[in-house]
């Protein structure tokens, strides 16, 4: 369940209480950049361990993409549901986004295996 922030003000002034936030920022910042970098590194190496290929994919608008038309809009998702405003198809909206993101990944695949067979 979500809590709901709750801003500290001064009781004289009226005024908003810093908390530190412009000091997170950087921080959070950093250890966002530095964890991604170390799990993508981390799963490149168990795939070449394994034989296999890491793809990097842009996930972009892949949650918010219908599976069954590939209408993209922004109102398709609502929380954990997908329900496209073109077509009506539902779904989990983060197990689709996987599978979206699966489909741009296998496309990579078949157009390079395209390239080099032509």
């Amino acid at each position: 369940m979500l809590r709901p922030c709750r801003v500290k003000k001064d009781e004289k002034s009226g005024r908003f209480l810093p908390n530190g936030q412009s000091r997170k920022v950087g921080l959070n910042r950093a250890i966002s950049d530095a964890g991604w970098n170390e799990l993508s590194l981390k799963i490149e190496d168990l795939a070449a361990k394994l034989g296999k290929v890491a793809i990097k994919v842009n996930p972009r608008y892949s949650s918010t993409e219908c599976r069954n038309c590939g209408h993209i809009d922004s109102s398709n998702r609502d929380g954990e549901k997908l329900i496209c405003s073109a077509c009506g198809f539902f779904a989990h909206a983060d197990i689709s986004a996987a599978k979206n993101i699966r489909e741009l990944a296998l496309e990579m695949v078949r157009q390079d295996s395209t390239e080099e067979s032509g």
